[in-house]
């Protein structure tokens, strides 16, 4: 295969860890020992300088920040995109986030005459709630359709992401690419001291996990509601919830209000190093989404062999198939059930944490993804 000059646009990148930029990291941190890879982001905090990372160039963009309603993060203005991207001069341009590159950013790719593969980390939001819903159609049909018509290749993590978004004319350009998880960090880890001093410092005989960005997508609202049920039966059971977002204050007034506030941990700036002792330290993680394209949590979880009870919605069933129970969205009692059954059969918990283990090897690992984002790169450059 020749070598090719492949410049990656998101609005962030290593160290930020949100799941598209680890996902990121994964891909190119593989393919800059065969290609010439330079990602465009927003600079942010203390990384406000161009780096190189992992042998991939990163240019950081001086970035103004707007809290936007209705987005999880603030939404960043880079200054002097469209030149970056005409000095840069790749043969492939990949766009990660259909939200924030418009005519100039495309027309300076076209114009350089290079091929265009637009990644969609999420689809058309649905199930969230009205305002939500609406917003991300209308955004879709003003724009989103564009840029997906404009590339060259489209590549969606899950096959719900393309049925949801991609229209039907254009989904002969489209494929599913599924997200890894790093299978050496994210492991089972028997009677490992970091685990059991997590345990400890927690004090629950039960531990329920929850790891994602506290906003009304995940949930986290009717995972309170089914565990204040739980605790009728599991007494000194303990829910801990690691992220942060706009929700958190609101879901501390709903522990305090359900009267289980002292067996609620919510946990912030966790060091990502110490999350798969975490994930270790849970007898069951909970991912009770309105709506999720595909979830990081989720891959970590079932490689940790944690039973696992998630939503039945988006691509959740690709990703989890039948390694663990399901719940319906917005349902306590249904979530509440969910997490009762694994915590009371830990023969059948056990079997289904084992199955996850082998299905994230066999389908998620990240030579392989990076194999499959290199073919879809070349045919996009042609």
């Amino acid at each position: 295969m020749t070598t090719m000059d492949i410049c990656v646009l998101n609005p962030f990148f290593y160290p930020y860890n949100g799941g598209t930029e680890k996902v990121l990291l994964e891909i190119y941190k593989r393919l800059a020992k065969r290609h010439n890879v330079t990602v465009i982001s927003a600079g942010f905090g203390s990384f406000t300088r161009d780096t190189e990372e992992f042998g991939i160039r990163v240019i950081r963009l001086k970035s103004k920040y707007f809290d936007i309603p209705g987005l999880p993060l603030p939404f960043p203005v880079m200054e002097g995109m469209n030149r970056a991207v005409e000095n840069v001069g790749a043969d492939v341009y990949h766009i990660n986030n259909r939200y924030l590159y418009y005519y100039r950013t495309l027309n300076a790719i076209k114009d350089a005459g290079s091929g265009l593969l637009l990644t969609l980390h999420n689809s058309l939001p649905v199930g969230i709630d009205p305002f939500t819903d609406f917003g991300g159609l209308a955004y879709d049909v003003l724009w989103g359709r564009e840029i997906m018509r404009r590339a060259d290749r489209l590549v969606g993590i899950t096959k719900s992401v393309i049925e949801v978004t991609v229209p039907l004319k254009l989904r002969h350009k489209s494929e599913v690419i599924f997200n890894g998880v790093d299978m050496e960090r994210f492991r089972k880890r028997a009677d490992d001291e970091r685990v059991n001093k997590i345990r400890s410092a927690l004090g629950g005989e039960e531990i329920l996990l929850n790891v994602a960005r506290l906003t009304s997508q995940k949930g986290q609202i009717y995972l309170m509601r089914a565990f204040s049920g739980i605790m009728k039966q599991h007494r000194k059971a303990r829910l801990v919830i690691i992220g942060d977002g706009p929700l958190g204050r609101r879901l501390k007034n709903e522990a305090k209000r359900l009267g289980i506030e002292s067996r609620v941990d919510m946990l912030k700036g966790i060091d990502e190093r110490m999350l798969p002792f975490y994930y270790n330290s849970a007898d069951v993680f909970a991912l009770p989404s309105l709506y999720e394209p595909a979830s990081m949590a989720l891959l970590e979880a079932l490689a940790s062999e944690v039973p696992t009870v998630a939503s039945k919605v988006g691509g959740i069933p690709e990703m989890m198939k039948d390694c663990g129970v399901y719940s319906l969205p917005k349902d306590q009692d249904s979530i509440q059930n969910g997490i009762e059954r694994l915590l009371s059969s830990k023969k059948e918990a056990a079997r289904k944490a084992a199955k996850g283990r082998r299905l994230m090897e066999k389908e998620h690992d990240w030579d392989k993804i990076a194999t499959a984002y290199e073919r879809a790169l070349y045919s996009a450059s042609r």
